[in-house]
C-alpha cells in the first residue's frame, strides 16, 4: 500500500465505521484491472441506496480500460483537468439520474426534485462498498453531460450527473508535480460543529458544547 495513504486517514472527533475514514479520492491509480466479483457488489451496494418513493433512479454505464471503446468515449468526456490524471483509473462509470419519476397517484411522470440526492446516496453507496472491498474511487463533475449524452445514447429523460474513476491505489510519483503536491497533502474536514445547527439557521448545535476539545473551549488543559 502506497505510504501517502496514511496521510488521508483524518482523526475523528467521534468514533464512525472505519470505512469513512480510510476513503478519500486518489489520482493515482494502480496498473491493475479490477475483479468483476468487486464491481457486481459495489454495484449492489448502489441498488440498495434508498431513494424518495423507491424510485431507484441511479443508472450506470460501466467501461473498462480493457473492454472495447466504450472507456476511451467516456474518458473524452472528461474536462482538461481530469484527463491529466483519469487515465491511470481502470474503471470508469458514469451515473445517471432522470430529472421526472412516474407517479402512481397522479397517474402521470411528475417532477422528481429529489433526484441528485437520490443518486448521491446511490453513488456512495457504491463508493463505500468498493473502498471496504479495497478499491478507491474519485467521483468526477468535470466532464461535458452533452457529449456523455451522445457518446452513450442517453434517452433525454435521463441527466448524466457524475463520472467516477475506480482502482487500486497507485504511486503519487506517477503524477505531475502540482498533481503530487495534492496527493501528498493531508486530507482534512471541517469540524462536525460548523456544520450542526439547532434551534434556527446558523446556531450552534448544544450536542458539541459538552466535550468540546480543549482547545476549543480554551483550556490549556
Amino acid at each position: 500500500m502506497p505510504e501517502h495513504d496514511a496521510k488521508k486517514r483524518v482523526t475523528t472527533r467521534y468514533p464512525v465505521l472505519p470505512v469513512f475514514v480510510e476513503r478519500w479520492s486518489p489520482r493515482s491509480f494502480e496498473d491493475k484491472a479490477v475483479e468483476p466479483a468487486k464491481l457486481r457488489s459495489m454495484f449492489e451496494a448502489a441498488r440498495l441506496a434508498p431513494s424518495a418513493h423507491n424510485t431507484q433512479p441511479a443508472r450506470f454505464v460501466l467501461t473498462r480500460k480493457d473492454r472495447g471503446d466504450a472507456y476511451q468515449r467516456l474518458f473524452d468526456c472528461l474536462s482538461d483537468g481530469n484527463r491529466e490524471w483519469a487515465h491511470s483509473a481502470p474503471v470508469l462509470v458514469l451515473a445517471a439520474a432522470p430529472r421526472e419519476r412516474f407517479s402512481p397517484v397522479a397517474e402521470a411522470m411528475v417532477p422528481y426534485p429529489h433526484c441528485m440526492h437520490d443518486l448521491g446516496l446511490a453513488v456512495m453507496s457504491f463508493i463505500l462498498q468498493g473502498r471496504a472491498l479495497g478499491l478507491y474511487s474519485h467521483p468526477m463533475a468535470g466532464f461535458d453531460p452533452d457529449l456523455a449524452r451522445e457518446a452513450f445514447t442517453i434517452p433525454p429523460l435521463f441527466e448524466p450527473m457524475v463520472v467516477v474513476a475506480v482502482g487500486y491505489l497507485g504511486e503519487a510519483d506517477e503524477l505531475s508535480d502540482s498533481l503530487r503536491v495534492r496527493e501528498l497533502a493531508p486530507r482534512t474536514r471541517q469540524p462536525v460543529d460548523a456544520h450542526v445547527f439547532e434551534g434556527t439557521w446558523g446556531e450552534a448545535s448544544s450536542l458539541f458544547a459538552d466535550d468540546a476539545p480543549a482547545a476549543a473551549r480554551g483550556s490549556a488543559r
